[in-house]
């Protein structure tokens, strides 16, 4: 009979030391969610000044608000910062030396799972990925 109890008294305690484990790993609905990026490719043949702003739905604070330079031909990643299966509202605009003013673009970006690519040439092309 004692054998029984401290058998049961560890797998009780190696179930709570297993859902300790896991504690916030998932979200009120039961299934994990992860983040996903934000690429941006400048297929230009000039260098470009990036400001993004990135909102989640229905909300005021930011989930990424940054500028950056972009050399002509190159990507930069903003990784990990969008929350997955959330919607998102993104604006992009860009400068460089053949415009007057800034050229904005602003896309709703809804259930974000997959990376989200921002092509800049001589518009903003926004695109998510497949696969």
């Amino acid at each position: 009979m004692a054998m029984t109890r401290s058998r049961r008294r560890f797998l009780a305690g190696f179930g709570v030391v297993g859902l300790a484990g896991v504690a916030g790993c998932v979200d009120g609905s039961g299934s994990s969610r992860g983040a996903t990026d934000v690429i941006f490719h400048n297929v230009a043949e000039v260098s470009r000044t990036v400001e993004v702003t990135v909102t989640q739905a229905g909300s005021t604070s930011t989930t990424i608000e940054t500028s950056f330079d972009l050399a002509p031909h190159s990507e930069r990643k903003i990784n990990n910062e969008v929350i997955m299966e959330s919607d998102y509202d993104v604006e992009v605009s860009f400068t460089d030396e053949t415009r007057d003013s800034a050229y904005s673009e602003t896309q709703e970006w809804n259930d974000a799972g997959k990376p989200l690519h921002i092509l800049l040439n001589n518009q903003i092309v926004f695109t998510v990925q497949i696969g």
